[in-house]
């Protein structure tokens, strides 16, 4: 079982309450004690005994009076990110894909019913408004509804269920009947779109990736500013969604 913010509701409390300072830690980029026992109301006692079991086990570090995050986040990420063959093949159709369209191009895997950016160009874009997020609603982004598409309309309902549909600018979708009508659409056309649903501005078109046997194990987007789009310029990024998509598959 899971609530609204897609936790167990048998999850364990110390457990879950070490996760909440690390998660703490990284959006503050480095905090003191006392500013985390003020944010999470929590005692002193508890929280340095949380920081204390995290520092020995390498996951935080102390850095004069402020937390931070340590490197086994990065050996455990490495980890992750290499046991999955798919990463390797993306990684050199992603450059590719970017160098051809002068667009961002990403790819993305659905994994606990979040869309999560494994390899895109975005990160390498300093500027961009999603610079620093890897993970992302299903319901509003070009990768995820392409993916999205490929599920069955309970598991869709689940993953709803799940995570609800926060929107995030005025255009996103805000209703299930409105996501399903839109997963109907991707299916038909071959492709999903984002206009403008997670930032202002920017317009994204994403195509699924099957493994052999048939099953979606990703999707391929390219990011674009809403005001380079037309007729022409859409069908262009579609082809070459196409040439990509075959060619990773071709791989796998």
């Amino acid at each position: 079982m899971v609530n609204h913010n897609g936790k167990s509701t048998s999850s364990v409390s110390t457990t879950e309450t070490s996760f909440t300072i690390i998660d703490t830690i990284r959006a503050h980029d480095g905090i003191r004690l006392r500013q985390l026992t003020d944010e999470l109301e929590l005692s002193k006692s508890t929280i340095h005994a949380h920081l204390t079991t995290l520092r020995d086990a390498r996951y935080v570090v102390k850095e004069g009076e402020f937390y931070h995050l340590g490197l086994k986040f990065f050996e455990m990420g490495e980890y992750v990110i290499s046991r999955k063959k798919i990463y390797g093949i993306a990684e050199d159709e992603i450059n590719a894909l970017n160098d051809r369209t002068d667009r961002i191009a990403d790819f993305s895997v659905e994994e606990h019913g979040r869309v999560v950016s494994l390899y895109s160009e975005l990160y390498d874009t300093q500027s961009s408004l999603l610079s620093d997020r890897r993970t992302f609603y299903m319901h509003n982004t070009a990768s995820g509804k392409a993916i999205l598409a490929e599920f069955t309309r309970s598991h869709v309902k689940k993953i709803i269920e799940q995570w609800g549909l926060p929107r995030e600018t005025e255009h996103s979708i805000s209703t299930l009947d409105e996501l399903l009508t839109e997963l109907e659409e991707t299916r038909e056309r071959g492709y999903a779109v984002n206009d403008e649903e997670v930032v202002t501005g920017l317009y994204s078109v994403a195509r699924p990736v099957h493994y052999p046997d048939g099953r979606v194990c990703g999707a391929i987007s390219l990011d674009s500013p809403k005001y380079r789009i037309n007729k022409s310029t859409l069908d262009n990024i579609v082809s070459h969604l196409d040439q990509t998509v075959q060619s990773v598959e071709r791989n796998l």
